[in-house]
């Protein structure tokens, strides 16, 4: 019995070391670091306007992962959540991108103020799992009711502008 117990110990070892060395190895491959500009020509400041409170708002709360630029925390170098969080990023800009969103058509321009008036009524925006380490993220009544204002506000005025680009709307 005593030699079982030495041998199970000397596997767990064996074991706990190699996943060790994976861990170590796992290091050297990084995802690629969501490090661009915010603003350029093609950013949303550039397509509507945007207020200074709103965009105080959308740097604290939703610039990390939906423009060109996150300020990546520490835990970002530590695979595999960095990998993780790029992927969360890549897909957050596939759905809206505020660096790039001037390229948008109008009529997507119209989606994507619809989209962020729904998340942000049904509490979606931002993700709980990100305000659990950026708690400045959250949103306060008075936050939201401006981004939502807004949101509206520009919705309606390119549905006035362009209204044969208007999108059907859910049921």
């Amino acid at each position: 019995m005593k030699n079982i117990l030495q041998f199970l110990g000397q596997q767990k070892k064996k074991i706990f070391l190699g996943l060790l060395g994976v861990f170590v190895i796992l290091q050297v491959f990084r995802p690629e670091a969501n490090d661009g500009s915010v603003y350029s020509s093609n950013d949303i400041t550039n397509a509507v306007g945007v207020p200074p409170d709103v965009k105080t708002i959308l740097e604290t709360s939703c610039f990390d992962c939906h423009s060109n630029h996150t300020n990546n925390p520490g835990y970002w170098h530590i695979q595999p959540i960095g990998w993780w969080l790029s992927d969360h990023i890549t897909e957050a800009k596939k759905e809206l991108n505020f660096t790039e969103f001037n390229t948008y058509t109008v009529r997507r321009k119209m989606k994507k103020f619809r989209e962020i008036t729904e998340q942000i009524e049904e509490g979606e925006m931002p993700l709980d799992s990100y305000l659990w380490i950026h708690s400045e993220a959250k949103l306060s009544n008075t936050q939201k009711k401006t981004l939502l204002d807004w949101a509206k506000m520009n919705e309606q005025i390119l549905e006035k502008k362009y209204p044969d680009s208007v999108p059907p709307r859910k049921h």
